[in-house]
């Protein structure tokens, strides 16, 4: 399957459908945005990252912010009309935004329907193109992607390597995976955040979604080549950091072939 005929599959609503995606897991992860409130109107999802003062993640976001600008200056200095994945995109607002000012085919992919429908509306172009499907099950076109993003999504798999894995493989041989906004944990960390999880997760009324969200380390890239193109825990960014306000906690990774 190449890549003109994959776009041309879309249904009434824009949306390019994949088969076997799991409709409990759909409706366990379209539950846990409404209740922990990140199932924004049009309206939000249009500035974002850049969140309105009703915004009840505004804090997040603002650092989330500092995240998307190096990203967006990274892909600046590539050549143009690279294939670009962003996987859990969500409502699809970074490839959204990306779109603005870069020229790149974007892709984007999830499971929550409701949220692709509302990002097919919302960045209604013709060079952003939404996908219903789980990249666990489904196959996309292999050797097709140049940059691959896992922005802030990279926890809701189980199996880290089983998905690199997959993702390398429908990268071209030169192909990227960035990670973004994710927590990675120490081993001596993990018990005492799983059970942080537990208890956010009870608090909004959705505890069976501890099944669904995984707590990875570093020791998981091992086998895979990889850089830190930003590091929280360096000195440099620590100052800058403590003198210019807060930026994300978490690292920036590029995964490889």
């Amino acid at each position: 399957m190449i890549i003109d005929d994959f776009k041309k599959r879309k249904d009434s609503n824009g949306i390019i459908h994949l088969p076997d995606v799991d409709q409990s897991l759909e409706k366990i992860f379209s539950a846990y945005l409404k209740n922990s409130k990140k199932n924004y109107n049009d309206d939000e999802v249009k500035l974002l990252p850049y969140a309105s003062q009703r915004n009840p993640h505004k804090s997040e976001w603002e650092m989330r912010i500092k995240s998307f600008l190096r990203f967006r200056d990274y892909l600046s200095k590539k050549n143009k009309g690279l294939n670009i994945l962003d996987v859990g995109c969500g409502n699809g607002w970074l490839i959204g935004q990306l779109a603005k000012e870069l020229d790149h085919e974007y892709f984007g992919i999830d499971i929550v329907k409701t949220e692709l429908e509302k990002a097919a509306r919302l960045f209604n172009r013709e060079n952003i193109h939404f996908i219903y499907g789980d990249i666990s099950t489904s196959s996309l076109p292999s050797d097709t992607f140049n940059i691959i993003i896992l922005n802030s999504s990279l926890s809701y798999f189980k199996d880290l390597e089983k998905l690199l894995k997959e993702l390398l493989f429908i990268s071209k041989t030169y192909g990227e995976v960035h990670i973004l906004d994710t927590p990675f944990y120490n081993n001596n960390e993990l018990m005492y955040n799983k059970n942080k999880s537990l208890k956010y997760f009870t608090s909004i009324g959705l505890p069976e979604m501890t099944s669904h969200y995984f707590h990875h380390t570093m020791d998981e890239f091992r086998y895979f080549r990889y850089e830190l193109l930003f590091n929280p825990d360096s000195y440099k960014n620590k100052l800058t950091n403590y003198f210019f306000g807060k930026d994300s906690p978490f690292p920036w990774i590029l995964v490889t072939r």
